[in-house]
C-alpha cells in the first residue's frame, strides 16, 4: 500500500517536472521550445503583419472616405434596398423617453419621478428645443408661403400653428399636468422620397370629410382607437399642424423632398388628446395620408402605435 502512494506521488512529481521542462528547458535556455532568438524572429513577423494590415486597411478607408458624398447616399429609394418592399416612409412620436416602450404612462398630481408628468414634459421639450432657431442664424430659408422652396430649407416654425397660449405650447406645459397631453407625431425621413397627392377618385373615405382641392398638397395625419373601446375612451382629439385645421393634422409637400439640406427640420403634427378617460389603458393608432403611402398595421408600414394611460 506504502508504495502504491510512493509511486503515485513520484509519477505526479514527474509530470509537473515534465510540464515545467516544457514552459522552461534551463539547459537550452528555451522558452516553451523557443530560444530568445526564434521568439524575437516571430514577435518581428507578426508586428509587420498586422501593421501592413492595418496599413493597408487605413489607405482603403482613406480613399472610400474620398469617394463617398457624405451628404447624399449613393442608393436612394428605387435603387436602395428599400425597394424591396416598397419606399414607404413609417412614423414615430415624442415624447418617448425610452425608444423600447410605447407607453405614455403618468400621475397628474406628480411631477418628479418616473410616474410623474415632468418625464414627458422635459423630453418633449428637450426635442422642440431644434425647433427653437437658436442655431440657425446663419441658415438661408426659403420663403415657403409661396409652396416654392427652389432647393432650399423651409422653416419649419412651430410657433406658427402651437405658439404661447395654445394648448400644444410650453406656457401651458403641453398640457401633461392637466391630463390632456400633447404628442408631436412626425413621418420619418426617406432621403429623396416626395409624397404624392391623392385625386378626387382615389381619395379614401377616412379624410374625405377634410379634405380640399385646394388643400391637396399636405400628408394627412390622423389618430383613433385601435379598437371599439379605445375609440370610446379617447373621446376628442385635436390638431396643431402647418394645415391649420383642428380636426385633422397637415404636413406642406413643400417640406419634402428631404435631401439632408442645411437647417432642414422635421415636420410634424400636434395631436391634442383632449379628454381621455383615466385610468384606462387607450390603445392608439396615428397614420400619414397621401397617395403613395402604403398601410400595414401589423408591420407598422405609414402608422405609429402609441398606448396612453393617465391616472
Amino acid at each position: 500500500m506504502a508504495s502504491t502512494e510512493a509511486t503515485s506521488k513520484k509519477s505526479l512529481g514527474a509530470r509537473l517536472n515534465s510540464i515545467g521542462h516544457v514552459l522552461w528547458n534551463s539547459k537550452k535556455k528555451q522558452l516553451v521550445g523557443r530560444d530568445g532568438m526564434e521568439w524575437a524572429k516571430i514577435g518581428l513577423f507578426y508586428f509587420v503583419f498586422y501593421a501592413a494590415l492595418a496599413g493597408f486597411f487605413a489607405i482603403m478607408m482613406a480613399i472610400f472616405m474620398q469617394i463617398i458624398d457624405r451628404k447624399t447616399p449613393t442608393y436612394t429609394t428605387d435603387s436602395s434596398i428599400l425597394a424591396n418592399k416598397g419606399v414607404n416612409p413609417g412614423m414615430g412620436y415624442r415624447p418617448q423617453p425610452t425608444v423600447d416602450r410605447n407607453l405614455i404612462k403618468y400621475k397628474i398630481n406628480q411631477t418628479a419621478g418616473e410616474d410623474g408628468w415632468g418625464l414627458y414634459h422635459n423630453t418633449l421639450h428637450r426635442f422642440l428645443q431644434e425647433y427653437d432657431g437658436r442655431n440657425d442664424s446663419d441658415v438661408d430659408y426659403a420663403d415657403c408661403s409661396q409652396k416654392e422652396a427652389n432647393g432650399k430649407t423651409c422653416e419649419f416654425d412651430v410657433n406658427s400653428f402651437a405658439g404661447a397660449g395654445t394648448p400644444c405650447s410650453e406656457s401651458q406645459y403641453y398640457m401633461y399636468p392637466s391630463g390632456q397631453p400633447c404628442v408631436a407625431v412626425k413621418v420619418n425621413n426617406i432621403f429623396n422620397w416626395m409624397p404624392q397627392a391623392y385625386s378626387n377618385s382615389s381619395l379614401p373615405d377616412q379624410i374625405r370629410q377634410f379634405w380640399s382641392e385646394g388643400e391637396k398638397d399636405y400628408i394627412y395625419v390622423t389618430c383613433n382607437g385601435e379598437n371599439a373601446a379605445d375609440v370610446d375612451n379617447l373621446h376628442e382629439i385635436e390638431y396643431y399642424s402647418p394645415l391649420q385645421n383642428t380636426r385633422v393634422g397637415g404636413i406642406p409637400f413643400y417640406y419634402y423632398p428631404y435631401r439632408n439640406q442645411e437647417g432642414y427640420k422635421q415636420p410634424f403634427v400636434f395631436v391634442h388628446f383632449k379628454n381621455v378617460t383615466k385610468h384606462v389603458l387607450i390603445n392608439v393608432e396615428c397614420r400619414a395620408w397621401a397617395s403613395n403611402v402604403d398601410y400595414d398595421r401589423f408591420f407598422m408600414r405609414g402608422s405609429v402605435h402609441i398606448e396612453l394611460m393617465i391616472d
